[in-house]
């Protein structure tokens, strides 16, 4: 079994970006709770809007209000 070197520097970029996407997502949450359109939201946050599609499903999955 071949096993890759540890790469501190790679782990901690990794550890950064899905923060960084994770922070989007929170954000995406909030404006469609606020009742910005998909469309908009999408844009804001960088993510697809299929992405914000579904979080807007997963919203109302949990009953919190979103703007459909």
């Amino acid at each position: 079994m071949i096993f890759g070197e540890w790469d501190q520097e790679n782990f901690i970029e990794v550890q950064k970006k899905i923060a960084a996407e994770d922070r989007s997502i929170a954000n995406a949450k909030n404006l469609l709770q606020e009742g910005d359109s998909s469309e908009k939201v999408a844009r804001c946050c960088s993510l697809p809007l299929e992405q914000v599609l579904a979080l807007k499903e997963e919203l109302v999955r949990e009953n919190i209000p979103a703007t459909m």
